[in-house]
């Protein structure tokens, strides 16, 4: 027996990065795949990232932390109390109206954790924590303890597989169990500067046999920064400012406060919420 498996996670919305992605999964003779979370936003994809989701038709699919956020803003439970929870909330807002209710209503019901056996191979998914898929507790820098926390049955599992942090990642927990993280699709991450420079899209390729893991492949997949300009420049997004600053260098401006303020006051977006807010 070999299975070989497509592990993706966190498109956060880029169209072009996931449909590169999928062109090479094409190519692989992949037996199933596996998303980890984290579909939509920031960036301008909505329902043809979800037709070609379905297209990979993944055996699993778990609901990341912005997964949570676009079900809460769609229904207007997002909270709003700073300039990032606006941004969120509005993107979010925007995001639920493009695709509507039955594809928002089947994420909510992805679990944030799985398990599964794969020949000999008993493997935990999360996105990020067994019981939370926010937060910073598995950050690929972190001490040892936090890291174990991957496993919610110590001894139990033989790998533990999640997303969340957009890093490609290799590593043992304590008891020398692996720890794998596929990296992100829509939004790699490296804090060293020549390796943020570096922005293919990112997945694993995991093939299993008879006797264990036989080979971990991760994928580091070219895609046209330019078209994905282009695609956001032509849509309504709002923050398509941030997204489109995003696009140049990779950086993540979703915490940048004074940023997204110039952003806000700039269309207002706050009085937006607030009147989606009180329509729900």
């Amino acid at each position: 027996m070999e299975r070989r498996i497509a592990i993706i996670a966190d498109i956060h919305g880029n169209y072009t990065a996931l449909k590169a992605v999928q062109n090479d999964i094409s190519k692989q003779d992949v037996n199933e795949c596996w998303f980890l979370g984290d579909l939509f936003m920031p960036g301008p994809g909505a329902t043809d990232i979800w037709r070609i989701l379905k297209s990979l038709n993944p055996s699993i699919c778990l609901r990341g932390n912005w997964d949570d956020d676009l079900v809460q803003a769609y229904y207007g439970q997002h909270s709003y109390d700073d300039e990032t929870k606006i941004m969120i909330s509005r993107v979010g807002e925007y995001i639920g109206s493009q695709v509507g209710s039955r594809i928002i209503n089947q994420i909510k019901r992805w679990p944030i954790t799985a398990d599964t056996q794969v020949g000999a191979l008993h493997i935990t998914l999360s996105h990020n924590l067994p019981k939370s898929n926010a937060g910073q507790g598995l950050f690929p820098t972190n001490d040892q303890q936090q890291m174990d926390q991957i496993m919610p049955l110590p001894g139990y599992y033989d790998v533990g597989i999640y997303a969340h942090v957009h890093h490609q990642l290799y590593r043992y927990t304590s008891q020398e169990q692996l720890i794998l993280n596929p990296g992100s699709v829509g939004e790699p991450y490296d804090g060293w500067n020549v390796h943020q420079n570096n922005l293919r899209a990112r997945y694993l390729l995991l093939t299993i046999d008879d006797e264990g893991i036989a080979d971990l492949d991760y994928r580091r997949v070219e895609w046209d920064r330019q078209a994905e300009r282009e695609r956001t420049l032509n849509a309504d997004l709002p923050y398509k400012e941030m997204y489109l600053r995003h696009l140049e260098n990779g950086r993540n401006f979703i915490h940048d406060q004074p940023f997204l303020a110039q952003i806000n006051h700039k269309h207002d977006y706050l009085q937006d919420v607030i009147h989606y807010s009180s329509k729900h």
